[in-house]
């Protein structure tokens, strides 16, 4: 009876385990993550450094939560170092990232919200040094981050994981884009909006003198 009862556990702990819902960590053909350039409103990934291990991706998700989202530790990505600007498994730097489980989950699952960051691979799984470093203008501590997204339905454990990129610009405005991994604080529109007013009111100023 005890034999029964502990294999019944641990196929229930092995049905929790395997259980979950994936997605498709890895932005696929969609090669469009880069360090700083943008190119006509578009990141430009031929910027994006090919050197092995140069950054890691990580992928945060929230069960019905959007505002305190927690980081997958079970599964980092690198960057690719066969196609610019592609996440890819840290095992070959080039195989992408599918079928990555989302704990406490299950296929069908539908609302799980998603977040994807990278950051300097020499922060290790610290990206929130990474980033603190990035803002303060750091030279090469690299960060960026998509917003955070309501996930479409996840994919059963045995699929190949729900698609959560975008193919191309603009193609699905409920799959995550494109982002910039910045080395030092971004300006906010806010902020170059008043260095604008301040500069022209400083040409105003000098005309009227």
């Amino acid at each position: 009876m005890k034999k029964l009862i502990v294999t019944l556990a641990l196929v229930a702990a092995g049905s929790l385990a395997y259980g979950q819902g994936t997605v498709q960590f890895s932005n696929g053909g969609f090669y469009k993550i880069s360090t700083e350039t943008v190119v006509a409103g578009v990141p430009d990934p031929a910027t994006l450094a090919p050197a092995t291990g140069a950054f890691s991706y990580g992928l945060f998700y929230g069960i019905g939560e959007s505002t305190s989202l927690t980081l997958l530790t079970s599964q980092f990505g690198a960057n690719s170092t066969v196609n610019t600007g592609l996440i890819a498994s840290p095992a070959d730097n080039a195989t992408p990232l599918n079928t990555v489980g989302i704990p406490g989950t299950s296929g069908g699952q539908a609302n799980v919200y998603l977040q994807v960051a990278g950051w300097s691979a020499t922060f290790g799984t610290d990206w929130a040094a990474a980033q603190a470093a990035s803002t303060a203008g750091t030279a090469g501590a690299y960060f960026g981050e998509t917003p955070v997204l309501l996930g479409p339905a996840l994919s059963p454990t045995l699929g190949p994981g729900i698609p959560i990129w975008q193919l191309a610009s603009g193609t699905n405005p409920n799959l995550f884009h494109a982002f910039v991994m910045f080395a030092g604080a971004v300006p906010e529109p806010s902020t170059m909006a008043l260095a604008g007013l301040g500069i022209a009111s400083l040409l105003i100023f000098r005309r009227r003198k």
